[in-house]
């Protein structure tokens, strides 16, 4: 367990509270533990708690608010604010502790023990140092947050981790956590087993050989054996089915227990009432009760009731959901913690999950002559007749089609079984290469949906019974969910194509033309095409919005220095206005193609928020500064340079007259513009230095660590991958704890 300990003499400095500062040879980050830094004395190094000023030789364990360290050959525990919870008086301290799920920063733990050994006695104190037991016991387990075993006189019992008192004193061979039960102990005496209440009661007393958690879709029961036999228990203890039965097993996804006769399976309640009879060499678990039977190599489905839906006549069968996904049981998934700060992603994926569990299963099977049919849920209505070699399912927002392949051929089916194309269309001889539909996400027609002739492709509207692009050699690229673009090679000329724009019901919008590249959806109304080189502006109709000849891919660079603001999901007429960049810097039009210019500026950038830079220009004299929609000015035209500054996306670096400050995306001042330059410190920080020294200030622009040192080091092991800074003043050497808050530690050189 131990990873090293280096016995050097006790060092004991000044607390924190004695405001005495402590002078070392040395002193820097340590790379092993974020809450010590290294000192060294004596050419010797050692850890210190840069808040505490605790001295240690070494660091053993590290769990939740608990650390294990070492002094001297001793042991002790601190909390994460250095506090010493004890002395350093024990042979061993082990942390016991516990937590849900898997670990990430700021989980909240279930609970947090240390454990202490002295001449081989244990005892336990918990997160706040308060102790629980004195190290009087041969041994201790912690069953969970309220209740520790503890073993004397070689016999189990337990105490209250609240406040050490008895509750069961030591009378049973062994004790274990029990997982059937809330608030309940596994007991042993003699080789039985039996389950008693975190208050000492009794409930099943311990003269069963075994004694298994049996967990239920809804209920959950104590699995007690007699013999070769075994029944069921309840909580209190009371007998649910005499110890009558060779097997019970649960039957996942139900609350029916799984019996066998004579190496046959069938199913009971936990009343005894049967279910199914014992008939099946194999029952699978329920998926939305229906449940795989196999009998004699083949396979059939019953419902929850028991009734025999499909007979045991199948090679193969399998649940599958509306997208094709098979299914295998009804998995309780529990979501993560809160704290651990779900993203937008995952919670429109869990979303769209779980509207997937709320839309039909299929059952799919496979016969004898290894041909695949597919029936409703019901197992009554044939979807796909069993005489194809393949079924693939297209899920298109909400509707479900099935794609039946005999041979080299496939035909197309609906969800109430209707052929929707005959088995005429070839498949794909290389769907890795065929990347001849794109975007078909923006596609939210559950009607309207690809269909491929080997490398030959069309769109096809289940509603109008109808392609509204015929089956050809052709792309079609999704411009949003109204219109696509469809490409297609100009008729005797070699690597050339031309292209045309539909809306979704097939009418032409954009007729054909070999010069349109780069397709964009601007807003809901307009797209943006390349043609001849130079940039046009469509409606949805196809009539042209805007165009100029001095509009094309090459743009133009302006010289002034901008910071870009590209928010996910930010749409280019956002502000109402989108920016037309030519030589003229001042030129944006509005949805309607007018355009617009703002008097009395030489460049204005792009609009985020309604706000936007703008330059104005005297003579040879550039300022920047900052106006809204309207072209009314928010912020003066006053600074000669913007920058961007990296990590902090909404903050502006500005110079004036030489100097450097910052400003946020509304214009309000941060920092005055005093400082000779500002960088990133962190994503919290900003390095600003005056008059060369340096200090910290956060992103409101209040000074963390004023600007008197000559060096800042970031300590990217420690808290926040930031704290503590080290900072050099001179020849002198110190640490800063969060917050700027100066620690007791100096040295008169670094470790590196």
């Amino acid at each position: 367990m131990k990873r090293f300990l280096l016995l050097f003499s006790v060092l004991v400095i000044g607390s924190a509270s004695a405001q005495t500062p402590v002078m070392y040879d040395a002193i820097g980050f340590d790379s092993y533990d974020a809450l010590f830094v290294k000192v060294r004395k004596e050419g010797r190094n050692y850890f210190c708690h840069p808040v505490s000023g605790i001295l240690v030789d070494g660091v053993e364990d590290h769990a939740g608010d608990l650390v294990v360290v070492v002094k001297d050959g001793a042991y002790g525990v601190i909390d994460v604010n250095g506090k010493l919870l004890g002395g350093f008086d024990y042979d061993e301290v082990k942390l016991m502790t516990h937590y849900d799920g898997q670990w990430y920063p700021g989980i909240r733990y279930n609970y947090q023990f240390a454990q202490l050994k002295k001449d081989g006695k244990y005892g336990l104190v918990d997160q706040h140092g308060r102790t629980i037991a004195e190290p009087r016991f041969q041994e201790l387990s912690v069953l969970n947050k309220d209740v520790i075993g503890f073993r004397e006189n070689d016999k189990w019992g337990w105490l209250r981790a609240s406040d050490g008192k008895t509750i069961q004193q030591p009378l049973y061979d062994e004790l274990g956590k029990s997982y059937l039960f809330e608030h309940t102990l596994e007991i042993y005496l003699n080789g039985k087993k039996g389950i008693a209440h975190e208050n000492g009661e009794l409930l099943i007393r311990p003269v069963n050989d075994r004694l298994d958690n049996i967990f239920l879709q809804s209920r959950k029961y104590a699995h007690f054996f007699k013999g070769k036999n075994s029944g069921l228990m309840d909580s209190t203890g009371a007998i649910v089915l005499p110890a009558v039965y060779e097997t019970l097993i649960p039957c996942g996804g139900s609350d029916f227990l799984q019996v066998q006769e004579a190496e046959r399976h069938g199913l009971i309640d936990v009343t005894g009432k049967e279910i199914t009879p014992a008939l099946y060499d194999k029952i699978h678990d329920f998926v939305r009760g229906r449940a795989i039977v196999e009998k004699a190599g083949r396979m059939g489905v019953i419902a929850e009731n028991g009734e025999l839906l499909l007979s045991p006549q199948y090679n193969e069968i399998e649940f599958r959901n509306s997208s094709g996904q098979i299914a295998f049981g009804n998995p309780v998934v529990a979501d993560f913690n809160p704290v651990s700060n779900l993203s937008k992603e995952y919670l429109n994926r869990k979303a769209a999950e779980d509207n997937m569990k709320a839309l039909p299963y299929y059952l799919w099977v496979k016969n004898h002559e290894h041909k695949i049919g597919v029936f409703d849920w019901k197992g009554v209505k044939v979807i796909v007749p069993e005489k194809f070699s393949e079924i693939s399912t297209l899920y298109q927002q909400g509707e479900t089609y099935f794609h039946a392949v005999q041979g080299n051929l496939y035909a197309v089916y609906d969800k109430q079984g209707n052929e929707i194309l005959p088995l005429k269309y070839r498949l794909q001889t290389d769907v890795y290469i065929n990347r001849s539909y794109n975007y078909g996400d923006l596609n939210t027609s559950p009607y309207i949906f690809p269909v491929y002739d080997d490398k030959q492709l069309g769109l096809y509207d289940v509603q109008k019974k109808k392609f509204i692009i015929p089956v050809s050699e052709v792309e079609i690229s999704w411009l949003n969910e109204r219109c696509f673009e469809v490409r297609r090679n100009v008729e005797g000329v070699s690597y050339t194509k031309e292209s045309a724009v539909y809306d979704i019901d097939g009418e032409l919008l954009i007729p054909y033309s070999k010069d349109i590249y780069q397709l964009k959806m601007l807003s809901e109304q307009l797209l943006l095409a390349e043609m001849e080189s130079q940039y046009v502006i469509f409606d949805m109709k196809g009539r042209k919005v805007y165009e100029r000849a001095d509009w094309n891919r090459n743009g133009y660079y302006s010289g002034y220095t901008m910071p870009e603001y590209h928010n996910k999901g930010d749409k280019p007429f956002k502000s109402g206005l989108f920016k037309i960049r030519i030589k003229e810097g001042n030129l944006f039009i509005d949805e309607k193609g007018k355009e617009v210019r703002f008097t009395g500026f030489a460049y204005v950038s792009e609009f985020w928020d309604n706000l936007a830079w703008a330059v104005k220009e005297t003579g040879d004299k550039v300022r920047y500064g900052l106006i809204d929609i309207k072209g009314n000015v928010v912020l003066e035209p006053q600074y000669d340079r913007l920058d961007a500054i990296n990590d902090h996306p909404n903050l502006v670096m500005v110079r004036k007259n030489g100097k450097y400050g910052v400003l946020d995306r509304q214009g309000k001042l941060i920092l005055e513009p005093v400082y000779d330059t500002i960088s990133t410190f962190s994503p919290e920080l900003l390095e600003v230095t005056l008059k060369d020294k340096v200090g910290l200030t956060d992103n409101n622009g209040k000074m963390v660590v004023e600007p008197r040192f000559d060096n800042i080091s970031r300590n990217y092991s420690g808290i926040k991958r930031t704290w503590p800074v080290l900072v050099q003043e001179g020849n002198d050497f110190s640490f800063m704890n969060e917050g700027g808050r100066p620690s007791l530690i100096r040295g008169k050189s670094k470790i590196y």
